[in-house]
Parts: structure tokens; sequence; C-alpha cells
């Protein structure tokens, strides 16, 4: 959703981040009356504009302990295909709201597990992905 600014609002807004430090630093009682209100209007914009960057939801989406499977399953199934589990993944759970970039990201966590990958990059292994790798020793080291 988005919501326009009046002129006046501009106007507050840009009042506010002027004198922000000015009234931190004297207080709104230096300002004439108009000035006050002025201030007082551009900051509570600036708040609500804030409390609404706050609000937006997270777009970040969980993998669930089947789809983490599933791309276990498919990386030892393709030999470490990284193209090929991406496309598998998607073709599986057309619906799951992951990008390609995020399923190759996970992909690399089991990579970097991988024995016979021993110099891949570094990646931060989360535990659904470290508890799903135990369940391979023969090729994850978890």
């Amino acid at each position: 959703m988005t919501s326009t600014l009046t002129a006046s609002d501009r106007n507050a807004l840009e009042f506010y981040q002027q004198n922000a430090a000015y009234v931190a630093g004297y207080g709104l009682t230096n300002l004439d009356r108009p000035e006050r209100l002025l201030f007082k209007k551009g900051r509570q914009l600036m708040d609500a504009a804030l409390a609404a960057a706050m609000a937006v939801p997270s777009k970040r989406v969980p993998y669930s302990e089947e789809q983490t499977a599933f791309i276990a399953d498919r990386y030892l199934a393709t030999e470490g295909d990284r193209d090929a589990v991406v496309s598998a993944f998607m073709a599986a759970f057309p619906e799951s709201g992951h990008s390609a970039d995020s399923i190759g990201q996970k992909f690399s966590r089991f990579r970097v597990l991988d024995r016979s990958c021993p110099g891949d990059t570094e990646w931060e292994i989360d535990q659904q992905v470290l508890r799903i790798a135990r369940q391979y020793p023969e090729t994850f080291a978890a």
C-alpha cells in the first residue's frame, strides 16, 4: 500500500529532518508555535513510516523437513548436480514459495558436508540440514 504525501506533509518531514538534532539539544520550546506544530507533524509522519516499514512481513519461507529431505535425496541421485536438483524441486513443489537461488543455497549446504567436496565454499549449516545429512553418513560429514 502506498500513500502520497501532500506538499504540507513533505514540508513537515523536511522541517523535522533539518531540525531533529536542534530539538534534541535545545528542546521544542526554542521554536515558535507554528514551527513546533510543523516539527510534531513531521515526527508523527516519520514515526508512522517507520512503524509501517517494521510491520512488513518477512518474505522468508522456511523449508519443511520433507522439502529438505527431497533436496538431499536429489543431491545423491544426481551426484551433486545443482541445476538438476533445483529443477526437480521446482517441479515437485511448485507452490513452495522458494526461489531457484534459495533452493540452490540449501543445496550448497549439503555440498559443504559432502565428503567428496572437501574444499567447497563454506556455508552456515542449519540444524535441519545437519539432521537430514546424518541419515547419509557415507556421503555427508555431519
